[in-house]
């Protein structure tokens, strides 16, 4: 089973801009991991080194994920179009497959989902993924339902990243968001948050809320390892350890 990706914001910050998230790929490759995700945040302000980065993931040929750090929907709970517009773009560029954003100022009777319907009927062979951040809004459970409730009725092609520590932040209740958020559920952030809000390495042994989360979904789905991985080195152990943590679940569930 092979279903672990690792994102770039896993390692240390400095590392990454000063050698360029491309110089990870071979290291995310040989550990075994599924595929990538990209971090728009941790790319150069002025010129995107997409081309060379795509050329190094194809090398290896890792699923590739672009998160980008925009919200769906503005203040004024209008789509946010040119940002989005923007970065998929970007993602062509980079071979990109899933589109990660937070949802932003969604409001139900002010937000226009047809819109984001439009847009997206031109992106080809691109998912549009929304996830759970750690604002107040965008990291609402109810806010979050309200907009998977209406994209779903007016069949507009978004799922879910689902991040297991991003709930703490945003205090909402973990176990109301996987029992109301599951259905929308493409993409697990698996990360361990302590009680004074530090993201932490994932630890197999003890009762964790990651765990339970995982535990919630079919063994299968895809999994980012969302925390510091130091020294990025033990990559494959975390991979192996998310793997092995998958396939005992598969051989329960037979």
């Amino acid at each position: 089973m092979k279903n672990v990706i690792v994102p770039l914001n896993a390692f240390d910050s400095n590392d990454v801009t000063t050698n360029g998230q491309a110089s990870f790929v071979k290291l995310i490759a040989e550990s075994g991991a599924y595929g990538i995700e990209i971090r728009r945040e941790l790319l150069p302000a002025v010129v995107l080194p997409l081309g060379k980065i795509k050329s190094e993931i194809d090398r290896y040929g890792l699923f590739t994920v672009y998160s980008a750090p925009i919200e769906c929907w503005k203040e004024d709970y209008q789509l946010n179009e040119d940002q989005l517009n923007c970065i998929f773009q970007e993602a062509v560029i980079l071979g990109a497959k899933w589109v990660k954003v937070s949802l932003g100022h969604f409001q139900q009777d002010k937000s226009n989902i047809a819109e984001l319907g439009k847009f997206l009927t031109k992106q080809k062979d691109i998912q549009l993924l929304v996830e759970n951040d750690q604002t107040p809004h965008g990291g609402s459970v109810q806010h979050l339902q309200a907009f998977f409730e209406s994209v779903v009725d007016q069949n507009v092609p978004v799922k879910m990243t689902f991040d297991t520590g991003n709930w703490y932040y945003s205090k909402q209740d973990v176990e109301e968001a996987v029992q109301k958020l599951a259905p929308y559920v493409s993409y697990l952030h698996l990360k361990q948050v302590t009680e004074t809000l530090e993201t932490v390495p994932l630890e197999r042994e003890g009762e964790h809320i990651w765990k339970q989360v995982m535990s919630s979904f079919p063994a299968d789905i895809v999994k980012a390892l969302e925390f510091p991985i130091v020294p990025k080195e033990k990559t494959k152990e975390f991979i192996q350890m998310i793997t092995d943590m998958s396939r005992e679940r598969e051989a329960l569930v037979r």
